[in-house]
């Protein structure tokens, strides 16, 4: 038999003999009785020798200490049978846009892969785990997605997956296969990694490198725009005929549009430079907010919100999850339309954190899955612990109990039975109370 939680046996022997120590200790006072007359009590102290009389209620200290016993060994987890392996693994594999060379990716988990072990593959989600066969067959026709990757989808599948192989292994290894690529990781991701309960091994295969020319940017804007300066500074400064991408700091013209039509990953920034030039995107109710982020790349400052862009998919958010640049694909490249009113005065646009974002903002389409990050507010983080607390609580439970897929099948039974005993307690108590007229 192998017990999955050894420590607690020893406290419930510890229980045990607590119970058995406050029965000894117990003392009874003797019956009272009534002298006839005062002759018969000595002058002298009277001193007389005591029978040492065995412990009584014999059933009830039994009772006690055997439920502390059953109890503790619940909570123990035995195992009467051995488990079939030592080591399981569950191998993560990342078939994402991301990933440079798939097929040295799928040799990679091949290398890992064993009798026993199950395959998860993710993107932006995650499939279901595969073993044996049928593991095999889809390494060696993995498909190659233009999905954007997430990690914290891999690692929450996995998490599914170890729990099946923790009935049949005594440790669970995790192996994740991926390029590990900034923009795959998000705010769930290092809590999941830090919530797998064994071993966690990094695979890193080389990452995807674009094939398109650098972004270069020409800006149609006056000669005094603020961003002019930020474009500079970020090295992306271009001309009419080299330039991928246009920043137009105005209402788009068809001539944009075509364009974008006219080459492959184009990008078109529609930049209004006043609430006036795009009326039609004017929010209800105009505030501020202290911060946004395009994938990555964050800029906090007081910024005034006065302006909603349209519907398309999200590239930038505002601190509170708000949308503050969307994206629609147009042809071969896409049209980027950003809602944010850079302040009239102060050094903003010259920080490095403006040029960051202004190198997010004019970057690449964005692949099917991907979206910006939004910076999370207090609230937001506080909740988010909160139920990761929350999960990781009744996680525990469910393992104390035995109820997590199996680990101790004898662990409910230990438990009723202990219960039972407490009960039949209570009558044997109140029976050995009773005096007899």
């Amino acid at each position: 038999m192998t017990w999955l939680a050894p420590w607690f046996l020893a406290g419930g022997v510890l229980a045990a003999l607590a119970v058995v120590g406050a029965h000894l200790l117990a003392r009874h006072r003797p019956p009272r009785a009534t002298l006839p007359t005062a002759r018969f009590v000595p002058a002298s102290k009277p001193v007389s020798s005591t029978r040492l009389s065995p412990p009584s209620d014999r059933a009830l200290l039994a009772l006690r200490a055997l439920a502390c016993l059953l109890v503790a060994a619940a909570f123990a987890r035995p195992v009467l049978a051995p488990r079939g392996g030592s080591l399981a693994r569950v191998v993560v594999l990342d078939r994402s846009h991301a990933v440079g060379d798939h097929a040295a990716a799928a040799a990679a988990a091949r290398a890992e892969l064993r009798a026993g072990d199950l395959l998860v593959l993710f993107d932006s989600a995650a499939g279901a785990p595969l073993e044996g066969a049928a593991a095999q067959g889809a390494l060696a026709s993995l498909p190659s997605t233009p999905v954007a990757g997430s990690l914290s989808a891999g690692l929450a599948a996995a998490m599914r997956a170890g729990a099946a192989l923790r009935t049949r292994a005594d440790s669970v290894e995790l192996v994740v296969v991926s390029p590990f690529a900034a923009a795959e990781h998000d705010a769930a991701t290092m809590r999941l990694r830090d919530a797998w309960p064994g071993r966690v091994r990094l695979v890193d295969v080389a990452p995807r490198s674009d094939s398109l020319p650098p972004a270069t940017v020409l800006l149609r804007a006056a000669a005094d725009d603020p961003l002019r300066a930020t474009i500079v500074l970020a090295g992306l400064e271009g001309d009419e005929a080299t330039a991928n991408r246009r920043l137009v700091r105005a209402r788009a013209s068809a001539g944009d549009s075509a364009w974008v039509r006219a080459g492959t990953g184009r990008v078109l920034v529609e930049w209004p430079a006043d609430s006036a030039s795009a009326a039609e995107w004017r929010r209800e109710r105009a505030d501020s907010m202290g911060g946004v982020v395009a994938r990555g790349a964050a800029v906090v400052a007081p910024f005034a919100r006065t302006r909603r862009p349209p519907a398309g998919r999200a590239v930038a958010r505002w601190a509170d999850g708000e949308p503050m640049a969307t994206e629609t694909p147009l042809g071969e490249g896409c049209v980027r339309r950003v809602a944010l009113d850079l302040p009239a005065s102060g050094d903003l646009v010259l920080r490095p954190a403006m040029q960051r974002l202004l190198r997010a903002l004019t970057g690449p389409c964005a692949l099917p899955g991907e979206d910006a990050i939004a910076l999370p507010s207090r609230g937001n983080e506080h909740a988010s612990i909160e139920r990761a607390g929350a999960a990781a609580s009744s996680r525990a439970l469910a393992r104390l109990v035995g109820r997590d897929g199996g680990d101790s099948p004898l662990a409910p039974w230990l438990l009723a039975f202990g219960a039972l005993l407490l009960v039949v307690e209570l009558f044997v108590r109140d029976r050995a109370r009773q005096v007899p007229a």
